[in-house]
């Protein structure tokens, strides 16, 4: 088997799943076993690695000196919906584009998900059903150790100095909270944590979140007439004058949704947990806008309820950077010229590393993996596609 291959199938099989309830960073300790692993594979390479205080793992290998400094990046942990312990992946050799059998279960077709249709006569990774497959993002870890793994055992050919670094925590929104941009040392650099190949990422969702505190007046029922105000049936009120067609299931591409996340509470007290997102930032603060006017028009009906609306920002659209500093999209858009690949350029409809990355200034946009049906148990890895991001990340770093 591909020695590239190999290392990927080693690396899902190591539990690296992270945990939103933890104050800790990594927010689980069995992140740093992968984290480990892959420092011991690079000092096998003959490449220097550390792992700092926040189980960030940095590292060069040095390269021409009159070249920009390239960056490489993948997240070491697996999304929280679907358990990543005992991990157990199947190669489905040449598929055949029908049914593929997970266990007695479950099984997936392009039936159900269209994508298998693109991938008939590939090799396929699946899962057995019982986990997810953990490609989001060991694929991306993988296809940079391959990266690096070639230029370290071939130094007569000349490339880019390729600066790395792998995190904990991206699945639950934490994994650029400690990125050192100057530690990191990249001039721009390419998460790789994706889907199709021929995807380049270079722009997401803006983002905020919303926390609504209702407080109503409780009293016996038999005795509310005039003077109960239920907060659970104002908390529902509330999510109703917001704009439906503004719900995730209605969206799509550039469009930004409100997401209620959770709503708990009673008669005295509920609570209401909202994720806003656009694309376009001025169309986010009119989103922001609609929650103090709902929160308005319950307070002039039920003047002796107290609403408290509490509006936070969470990242923002790398596009914003990008633009301003293209030469990361604009070798990436040579690279696919070369090779002859007409790149796609999808928005991204979340969040990722490369937001952050860009901020902190280090111009990041996101590339593909091969990868499908993240996290869940119908996550597949298309090997024809996983090799051929190692191809074009190889020739991104080629001087």
């Amino acid at each position: 088997m591909d020695q590239n291959l190999e290392r990927f199938l080693k690396y899902v099989k190591i539990d690296t799943q992270s945990d939103d309830t933890s104050n800790t960073c990594p927010s689980t300790a069995k992140q740093l076993n992968l984290t480990k692993e892959i420092q011991k594979d690079l000092k096998e390479m003959g490449i220097d690695s550390y792992i700092n205080e926040f189980g960030i793992l940095y590292g060069k290998l040095e390269g021409e000196k009159d070249l920009d400094k390239i960056g490489l990046n993948a997240h070491v942990d697996t999304a929280l919906e679907v358990t990543g312990t005992n991990v157990n992946p199947r190669i489905v050799k040449n598929y055949d584009g029908g049914v593929i059998k997970l266990n007695d279960k479950y099984s997936m077709s392009p039936k159900d998900f269209p994508t298998l249709g693109d991938h008939i006569g590939d090799d396929l990774i699946v899962t057995d059903g019982n986990t997810l497959l953990g490609a989001d993002d060991k694929a991306g870890v993988s296809i940079i150790m391959a990266t690096l793994s070639f230029y370290a055992s071939h130094p007569e050919i000349k490339h880019h100095t390729i600066c790395f670094c792998f995190t904990p925590d991206e699945e639950i929104g934490r994994g650029p909270d400690h990125f050192d941009s100057k530690e990191f040392g990249a001039d721009y650099a390419y998460t790789i944590d994706g889907g199709i190949y021929d995807e380049i990422a270079i722009e997401n969702f803006n983002a905020a979140h919303a926390e609504i505190e209702i407080t109503g007046v409780s009293i016996h029922p038999g005795e509310a007439k005039g003077k109960m105000v239920n907060a659970a049936s104002l908390a529902a009120t509330f999510d109703t004058l917001l704009p439906e067609m503004a719900r995730p299931q209605y969206t799509d591409g550039h469009e930004g949704f409100n997401h209620l996340c959770e709503i708990t509470g009673g008669v005295e007290r509920a609570h209401l947990s909202y994720i806003i997102r656009n694309h376009d930032k001025a169309l986010l603060n009119e989103q922001k806008k609609d929650f103090e006017k709902a929160a308005n028009t319950l307070r002039e009906k039920y003047p002796t309820a107290k609403i408290e609306v509490e509006i936070g920002d969470d990242y923002r659209n790398m596009k914003e950077i990008l633009d301003k500093d293209p030469r990361a999209v604009t070798k990436v858009e040579n690279v696919f010229k070369k090779l002859g690949i007409v790149p796609q350029f999808n928005p991204i409809r979340g969040g990722t590393d490369g937001a952050t990355f860009s901020f902190k200034g280090c111009p990041t946009p996101n590339l593909g993996t091969g990868s499908y049906n993240h996290h869940g148990r119908f996550e597949y890895l298309s090997v024809k596609e996983f090799n051929k991001m190692i191809e074009i990340v190889k020739e991104i770093v080629k001087a």
